[in-house]
């Protein structure tokens, strides 16, 4: 499949527009869709609890100046510094538009200085603009190349099935080999994009709502900023290729998006991962090594861009020791010549079975491990 040869930015569009038509009872546990790539019907495992989210928003305080404010299960990092206010992500423009406003009350007189995008998946980013009159953005320099076409900005052959570079409605009703139905939202994410009408989306209009980055960074970037000192780290290739991980150095916490804790299993770390983020777009291996540099990095505590939960070094490095071992397992299951099939009757995953999701969600890390192996040999 030349998207995977492309090694194609996953892009993950699960907004709260298309939640709501993808409601977790759409589908019960079990339930079968077409499309599995060999003509067969796919079984496919029930929404992680905690995925869907309830509605409500509210500024929460994490650790001395730091602060986060969510929309539901997403969420967005606030600094407070004596000469203005930094943010990572701004989600939808109801949500930036609300937040400004709520910003203003709680910081009175301290306009946002900077915004940094965590990556170019659109319902972390685009209401950016609700701050572009005060702000300047930052975000890795794949952010550019992915907002210009020069690497696509769609999952390839996850969707993209006709490799066009388009998302047509028709191609994201269907759902993907690699992920449960409730990783793909309806087709009102594709016509809510489709700014011509012509019932498909390019990345021109995918980004078309979302400010252009006025400050990128390769590896590493560390911005001075109201007697604060932030920390962007470019991790690797996982969940998206130009992800950015913020270290704030003072608070000594780190603020993550989509990686590494998974999108949509928002509850614990110590989770199967759902299968909607995990493994897709690039190699296991580059996963593997993208915790690695986390894991090296000087923090207490790590929050995210969806979930509530606080997590330890220790626990990313579990994360990574998870992957690890699942690749080995499948590795092991594939030399000997055993099929998919049989994989999931024979790979118990023992080490894990008291970690949560593991009954509902072994039989798909275990796909989705193998269709990643299988592409990237």
């Amino acid at each position: 499949m030349s998207g995977w040869n492309h090694a194609r930015m996953a892009l993950v569009l699960v907004l709260a527009a298309s939640w709501a038509n993808a409601s977790p009872g759409a589908e019960a546990s079990g339930a079968t869709r077409p499309g599995n790539g060999n003509g067969a019907a796919a079984k496919l495992p029930p929404p992680p609890p905690g995925m869907f989210a309830p509605p409500g928003r509210a500024i929460t305080h994490v650790k001395g100046d730091l602060y986060r404010a969510n929309n539901g299960g997403w969420y967005v990092a606030i600094l407070d510094t004596p000469d203005g206010l930094l943010l990572v992500d701004t989600l939808s423009v109801p949500f930036a538009t609300w937040l400004k406003e709520e910003l203003a009350r709680k910081f009175p007189g301290k306009p946002v200085k900077y915004v940094v995008l965590s990556h170019s998946h659109w319902d972390h980013t685009e209401g950016g603009k609700v701050f572009a009159d005060t702000a300047k953005f930052i975000a890795q320099e794949g952010f550019l190349r992915n907002m210009d076409g020069r690497y696509p900005a769609l999952p390839g052959d996850i969707v993209d099935r006709n490799d066009d570079g388009y998302l047509d409605v028709a191609e994201f009703e269907q759902p993907s080999l690699q992920r449960p139905w409730y990783c793909g939202a309806g087709s009102n994410s594709v016509t809510s994009k489709d700014k011509d009408g012509d019932g498909r989306a390019s990345p021109a209009e995918f980004f078309a709502d979302t400010p252009r980055p006025d400050i990128v960074y390769s590896e590493r970037m560390t911005l001075r900023f109201g007697g604060k000192t932030i920390d962007l780290v470019f991790p690797g290739r996982n969940h998206a290729n130009d992800g950015t991980a913020v270290l704030f150095r003072d608070e000594r916490v780190l603020f993550t998006v989509d990686f590494p804790v998974d999108a949509l299993v928002q509850d614990s770390m110590r989770s199967l991962p759902s299968a909607c983020g995990p493994f897709d777009g690039h190699p296991m291996d580059e996963w593997i090594k993208s915790f690695r540099t986390l894991e090296a990095l000087d923090f207490d505590i790590s929050v995210g861009g969806h979930g509530s939960a606080q997590f330890t070094k220790q626990d990313i490095a579990e994360g990574r020791q998870f992957m690890e071992y699942l690749k080995r397992e499948v590795q092991a299951a594939m030399s000997r010549g055993l099929s998919l099939e049989q994989m999931k009757k024979a790979l118990l995953l023992e080490p894990y079975r008291s970690w949560r999701h593991y009954d509902t969600l072994r039989e798909w890390n275990i796909q989705a491990a193998y269709d990643n192996l299988k592409v990237y040999k």
